[in-house]
């Protein structure tokens, strides 16, 4: 039986991550550069977006990754199949699918990290409540401390700015949209790179969410959220770090938006919590808006990578030029825009088909695969 909590968390992240990438998926060699005199606009959403959305729903994301992870090692448990060889298929054709997305649609992909984790995180599925909490944690802490450490060294490092019809700006902007090779070559080797260096930085933290997601769903978490002790402490760590990060874009601009980026993933667990359980919470109170986000949720795969493919369409090959005069409202209406649609699109598909294209054809590719390794009866 499905848990609603866990389709509509999964619906709000897919749909909430497109409000981070929007600004990469044109440009990604640049992503967001403001005219030389941004709108007030500019200010306000970039630190609304600090607060509310910069690694929230990708962290959010990756908790639920480890919830289906845990709900695969459980069902396959109970098959009397072995959990770890039977979920290793479906990690490598996500691998996969997360390779030819970053080469060929956008180098941001996530789909090719998160399987290359989940593989190192199998082995610890099967802990104990306490050791597995306990393993969560001290790589969350190792994320952490490695990503601020990262975050101190690049406040040595200030970029010039990079405005809109500067010389810099038009030089990169030509080399970008100059040919889909070198679209290919940049977010190829930026998706390449990422997975290589994760072990300094990213891996802790990702291996780390995906454990306390398993746990969160192992006591319960899903269908009652916090105590009210947890949260407080939960709120508090949000707040305390949430404010640091704004802090910094405000009284270092001219720092790099990797600056920013790193210090969110540390607050980002926080909020994204916080998050997860003020969705449990409107569940178990039957709210009815909430429930729009169900569908979106069940076809997040497909979501995702047409997230992409329609953005590169829209903002590379159908009106390049946006990105020499638009500023962040833009983007956002845009984003704003195609989340209704997704939401629309979600419902109506579902209304023929029970699951998403991309989750038919991940779930042939792997099943295929359990079969030829006599993991599973053929049909």
């Amino acid at each position: 039986m499905r848990i609603q909590s866990i389709d509509i968390l999964r619906g709000i992240s897919i749909l909430g991550i497109l409000f981070m990438n929007i600004y990469y998926h044109g440009l990604f060699a640049t992503g967001y550069v403001s005219p030389e005199f941004p709108p007030i606009s500019d200010t306000f959403i970039n630190l609304f977006s600090s607060a509310f959305f910069d690694g929230r729903f990708r962290t959010l994301f990756c908790l639920l990754f480890g919830v289906g992870l845990a709900i695969q090692y459980r069902s396959y448990k109970k098959k009397k199949v072995s959990p770890k060889d039977a979920i290793k298929p479906r990690m490598k054709w996500l691998i996969l699918f997360g390779l030819l997305h970053g080469l060929f649609i956008f180098g941001g992909d996530v789909l090719m990290l998160y399987g290359i984790s989940a593989l190192f995180v199998l082995k610890s599925l099967d802990l104990p409540l306490k050791k597995l909490l306990k393993k969560s944690y001290r790589y969350l802490i190792i994320g952490g401390v490695l990503n601020l450490s990262i975050a101190f060294a690049f406040l040595f490092f200030e970029e010039p700015p990079l405005f809109q019809g500067s010389p810099e700006f038009m030089e990169v902007y030509d080399l970008w949209f100059s040919s889909y090779g070198i679209q290919m070559l940049i977010q190829g080797g930026v998706a390449f790179v990422i997975v290589l260096t994760s072990p300094l930085w990213i891996f802790w933290q990702v291996a780390g969410l995906m454990m306390l997601g398993a746990f969160l769903f192992r006591v319960g978490f899903f269908s009652k959220g916090f105590d009210k002790k947890t949260f407080r402490l939960v709120a508090l760590g949000g707040i305390a770090f949430t404010a640091l990060d704004l802090a910094l874009r405000m009284y270092l601009p001219n720092q790099t938006a990797e600056l920013g980026a790193i210090v969110a993933s540390v607050s980002a667990i926080f909020v994204a919590l916080i998050y997860a359980h003020a969705i449990v919470k409107l569940v178990a109170n039957r709210n009815a808006v909430i429930q729009l986000f169900a569908a979106p949720g069940k076809l997040a795969f497909s979501l995702y990578i047409s997230q992409s493919i329609v953005m590169a369409v829209l903002l590379r090959w159908t009106f390049p030029e946006f990105h020499l005069t638009a500023t962040r409202l833009d983007y956002i209406l845009i984003a704003l825009a195609y989340t209704v649609v997704q939401i629309v699109v979600a419902h109506l598909y579902l209304k023929v088909f029970k699951q998403g294209p991309l989750e038919y054809i991940w779930r042939k590719a792997y099943t295929r695969s359990q079969i030829k390794k006599q993991l599973i009866p053929a049909h």
